[in-house]
């Protein structure tokens, strides 16, 4: 899920940068040098700092040669949520599961999460093949995905682990559940019953 935050603090700016006239552009390259691309144990990957509001003067401190100034300034994050649905796509496929970037961030489809079947793995198209139904899902397919597991970023570990799952109805390449709803409503003439 994306997010916007508001958040106020004491933000310090590096002299080159305080004196180079435009103190909100000085604190807003400031924090989007700091922060951008981090991941916060409360917000999640921070993708973009979208603005910033200095609220007042700037202080020294001793023995440090950055301004500090107190500001307000919005984020952009993506936090991932247990059973939330994402569309994303296959950036990779290995023999174990395939990887599909959810924008931000890449999440892992065990091969036994892919579909509601056997699937083998076909190394030169980097690409798994359901054993019954043929269908076929590989590097660069739009799939919709469920998260079903999220490993937190915390001080000792720096990224997000992202579990998905593409075997409940309605997931996967999109194709499958047309599929379904054709073959339901006989055809693509028929009527649903």
């Amino acid at each position: 899920m994306y997010a916007e935050y508001t958040l106020y603090e004491w933000v310090g700016v590096r002299p080159e940068l305080a004196y180079s006239g435009e103190i909100k552009q000085a604190v807003l390259q400031s924090l989007r040098e700091e922060l951008e691309g981090q991941v916060d144990e409360t917000m999640g990957i921070i993708i973009s700092v979208i603005d910033a509001d200095v609220e007042g003067d700037g202080v020294l401190l001793p023995n440090d040669p950055q301004i500090y100034f107190p500001v307000r300034y919005r984020v952009l994050s993506f936090e991932p949520l247990l059973q939330e649905v994402d569309k994303g796509i296959v950036s990779d496929a290995r023999e174990f599961g395939a990887f599909v970037s959810l924008g931000p961030t890449d999440g892992f489809v065990h091969r036994t999460q892919l579909m509601d079947e056997d699937a083998d793995f076909i190394q030169e198209t980097r690409s798994f093949k359901g054993r019954e139904s043929g269908r076929v899902v590989g590097v660069n397919d739009i799939v919709r995905v469920r998260i079903t597991q999220v490993s937190k970023a915390s001080r000792r570990m720096a990224a997000v682990r992202i579990g998905l799952t593409m075997r409940q109805p309605y997931l996967g390449k999109e194709e499958w559940y047309t599929e379904k709803q054709q073959v339901a409503g006989g055809g693509e003439g028929g009527e649903a019953s």
